[in-house]
């Protein structure tokens, strides 16, 4: 019995014993297909974070949910009716199609006998351009801008570090540990665990990057961690993160005359991945709207992406290497249920 099979053996026994408490329940999971075969099977790969959009045809009403670090979903209690189920295309790998179901969404019913229903996907995941498969290291500041200069008497006003999937991989250290510091709002972000990595070029510069070499020049990932306070900050938040990053330069502040030619930093630190938007509890950037990227640019240290470390040739997806427990899937999985958004 292949990992789909099992899981929704499992599922659909658990809801037929209880279908009285939990009717109008939707489940599904959503994988990468690994080995390129176009079928569900053991090799297949869960994603994390994708959000699922279950919008009614009866009405105008929208709910959402998110699958766990298993590629599982779960939205409970969607009232009698039909609905379309499609996915976030913005929470899904850079390039990747949906293989299945082959028209690109579900579309449920459900009321009567047809008290659940489940949707499961299968997109193509691999990366179309390889050399852009790669890692950040880095660290820097940015400097309370004022009048038209740079003051740096009393000390950065943010400072950050780490890195980020070091081995071309998500799978060692949980894909990387970065670390923000925003000394005014007394605040310390740690992103502790990575799910998602992205590469490619900026417009506007060359493309590519310099020592190391590489074929891309900003790095983005997507991950969970904490934010807390510090000096007096009551702050203890379980939180979830979007980091982007471009290493224009080497170093990274040299040519800070030259904005071109300075790296840049964006992050978003949010409560609710369905929402990054609007549970955002820092951000850091330019216009203060985390809905638009516009990194800073940083005015000491440097931020390097590396792809040295990487397989030759690199691997088809970031995800390679995991391997799925197939008993803890289902029972982790089903213990712990997504929250419906309306």
């Amino acid at each position: 019995m292949n990992v789909v099979s099992l899981i929704r053996a499992t599922v659909v026994g658990l809801l037929v014993l209880s279908a009285s408490a939990w009717a109008g329940d939707l489940t599904g999971n959503v994988f990468c297909d690994e080995n390129g075969n176009k079928v569900f099977d053991c090799e297949d790969l869960p994603l994390a974070d994708v959000v699922v959009i279950v919008k009614s045809c009866d009405s105008d009403k929208v709910y959402k949910t998110i699958t766990s670090k298993y590629g599982f979903y779960w939205l409970c209690d969607l009232p009698n009716g039909t609905y379309l189920v499609t996915l976030d295309a913005d929470t899904i790998p850079a390039g990747a199609t949906v293989i299945w179901p082959c028209a690109g969404s579900g579309k449920i019913t459900l009321g009567g006998c047809s008290c659940y229903a489940y949707v499961d996907w299968l997109l193509d995941c691999h990366d179309k351009d390889p050399e852009h498969h790669c890692w950040l290291t880095g660290g820097g500041v940015k400097f309370v801008d004022l009048t038209n200069g740079t003051v740096a008497e009393h000390g950065p006003d943010n400072s950050m570090g780490g890195n980020i999937a070091p081995s071309c991989s998500l799978e060692p250290g949980d894909g990387g540990n970065w670390n923000h510091i925003a000394h005014g709002a007394r605040l310390h972000f740690q992103g502790k665990v990575v799910t998602k990595v992205e590469c490619g070029n900026v417009d506007g510069i060359p493309p590519g990057s310099e020592s190391p070499t590489t074929g891309a020049n900003f790095i983005k990932a997507w991950g969970t961690g904490t934010l807390k306070g510090i000096k007096g900050n009551k702050t203890d938040l379980d939180v979830h993160f979007f980091l982007y990053c471009e290493d224009r330069n080497e170093p990274g502040s040299h040519g800070a005359k030259d904005g071109a030619l300075v790296d840049r930093y964006f992050l978003n630190v949010y409560t609710d991945p369905s929402d990054p938007v609007g549970t955002s509890v820092l951000l850091i950037d330019l216009d203060g709207d985390p809905a638009t990227v516009d990194p800073i640019t940083i005015t000491g240290g440097n931020l390097q992406i590396h792809a040295s470390s990487c397989d030759d040739p690199p691997p088809d997806s970031f995800f390679a290497g995991i391997t799925i427990d197939t008993v803890g899937f289902s029972l982790c999985c089903f213990m712990v249920p997504a929250s419906r958004v309306p």
